[in-house]
């Protein structure tokens, strides 16, 4: 194995799938690990709904934030004595982190969840189960640590 995509959104979810791809390209004898940030096109339109926050298209200084998170990411992957590329790109995650594992001729893609379900997961969708779907690659899906919330329904 040579090259492990993993996407990060820096939620706790990414965090542990960056965790494990570590795990699995020293394991595996990995000898890069690509980092991918996918940040909302600007004629990508979200419709507000209610509960939910609208996604801004990122401002300068969001994408500097966004560049110093990824390269503290990166910095975590290179003390395990991985080599590591970061990207950060526009548009559609799940499209955009299986093209970029196709470019490069990916083994791996690890991503993680974020547990939601329901209506919060039918109206944001899960770029885990896109990727999934869309991908050519094997792909890794670590949950979240946070439970999905009750239904209230008993089992």
């Amino acid at each position: 194995m040579r090259r492990v995509v993993v996407g990060t959104d820096f939620s706790e979810g990414s965090e542990r799938a960056l965790a494990a791809a570590i795990r699995f390209a020293k394991l595996l004898g990995a000898g890069t690990l690509d980092l991918i940030h996918v940040y909302p096109s600007a004629t990508r339109v979200v419709a507000p709904v209610p509960g939910l926050a609208p996604i801004p298209f990122p401002g300068p200084e969001v994408l500097e934030g966004i560049q110093e998170r990824i390269e503290d990411q990166s910095r975590k992957v290179q003390s395990q004595d991985l080599v590591c590329l970061t990207v950060t790109v526009e548009g559609n995650p799940s499209d955009e982190i299986v093209t970029y594992a196709n470019k490069i001729g990916a083994e791996l893609i690890v991503v993680g969840t974020h547990g939601r379900s329901g209506l919060s997961r039918a109206l944001l969708g899960s770029v885990a189960e896109h990727v999934l779907r869309k991908a050519r690659t094997p792909v890794l899906v670590v949950p979240s640590l946070t439970p999905p919330p009750s239904t209230g329904a008993s089992g």
